[in-house]
């Protein structure tokens, strides 16, 4: 699982859940606020206002480099290399337009780049829109939503309702949802 930061940068009171930096340099912008126009930046404002310290330009270079190769890995739900048959009705469910989650996470790298009103402001943040994450290696990245108040996906659909808004929850049995 991925911490959850409240940092005074943005404010106090609105915790932050970690975004993977899994393709960050790929999916900009960054931050859960969208608040870096690119994971350079967030790069080297990390190092200025999170760590307080004016390092050399190559070692920002270096940590950009880094970030660069890794790499996503397989999910360990897959069954000899392949989606489950949950999984793939799940895909279809993904993919379909009556529930619409591609249409902010399409692939290949599952975000939109942009950022939205999904709802899920707190009374302390700055804004209503958020960035779109990446789904990618989505498994491994709980906690769920901006601020990390969802433990499971399942808590993210069946009592956030995350994408689902406008009667398109109504659409899904459990099963579904599971699936």
């Amino acid at each position: 699982a991925l911490p959850i930061w409240d940092l005074t940068n943005d404010g106090v009171g609105n915790p932050k859940n970690t975004k993977s930096m899994l393709w960050s340099h790929r999916t900009p912008p960054a931050m859960s606020e969208g608040v870096r126009e690119s994971a350079e930046e967030a790069v080297r404002s990390g190092l200025r206002h999170i760590l307080f310290a004016y390092r050399p330009e190559e070692e920002a270079v270096a940590i950009d480099t880094y970030l660069q190769s890794l790499r996503p890995i397989p999910s360990p739900h897959l069954i000899d290399g392949r989606l489950s048959p949950a999984a793939e009705r799940g895909q279809k469910l993904f993919e379909s337009r009556n529930i619409g989650c591609a249409t902010c996470h399409p692939a290949p790298f599952y975000t939109d780049l942009n950022s939205h009103n999904v709802g899920s402001r707190s009374p302390n943040e700055r804004t209503d829109r958020f960035d779109t994450p990446s789904l990618v290696e989505v498994w491994r990245t709980a906690p769920y939503l901006h601020d990390g108040r969802y433990t499971t996906l399942r808590q993210l659909f069946a009592e956030g309702k995350h994408g689902l808004r406008r009667g398109r929850a109504a659409m899904l049995n459990d099963q579904e949802i599971d699936d």
